[in-house]
């Protein structure tokens, strides 16, 4: 009875190196286009940042007003626009009140410019040429006498 083992002491190894003149070898370019990352990223960042504080005011508080806050880019407008009177009795000072509007302008251009960086960087997009080596090295099972081993290819 002959026995065959999955792994077989012999393990052949095929190496195919095409090997051309350094001035010779070719690498291949690729070009690929895609959004301007510089310009997303700080658009996101500068529209996450600030929403995320609105959100966190919004849970927050008991103002009706503040609940647009939940809103982005048009949420800090609303509020500023909904803000109710100051300094009668019940109501806040306006020493307050004149800070949190200054907050919300802040907070709502910094939204604004954010949102419009997202957006350019989609109509501004940005090209990337980027050299692909045109080196491959495979390596697969395969069949080896009376048992199994590995392959190698390489092309350089």
């Amino acid at each position: 009875m002959k026995k065959h083992s999955v792994m077989a002491a012999a393990v052949a190894v095929a190496c195919t190196f095409t090997v051309a003149p350094a001035e010779a070898q070719s690498h291949e370019r690729v070009t690929t286009t895609g959004p301007n990352r510089e310009l997303l990223r700080s658009g996101i960042f500068a529209l996450g940042v600030p929403y995320v504080a609105s959100v966190i005011v919004a849970a927050s508080s008991d103002r009706a007003e503040d609940k647009h806050l939940y809103i982005p880019v048009a949420g800090p407008w609303m509020d500023f626009a909904n803000r109710g009177s100051c300094g009668h009795i019940g109501e806040s000072s306006c020493d307050t009140e004149t800070v949190y509007k200054v907050l919300l302008v802040g907070n709502g251009i910094l939204q604004g410019v954010g949102a419009l960086e997202i957006v350019g960087s989609f109509l501004f997009p940005e090209t990337r040429t980027v050299a692909a080596n045109s080196r491959r090295v495979l390596v697969t099972p395969s069949y080896v006498g009376s048992g199994y081993g590995v392959s190698a290819f390489a092309r350089f």
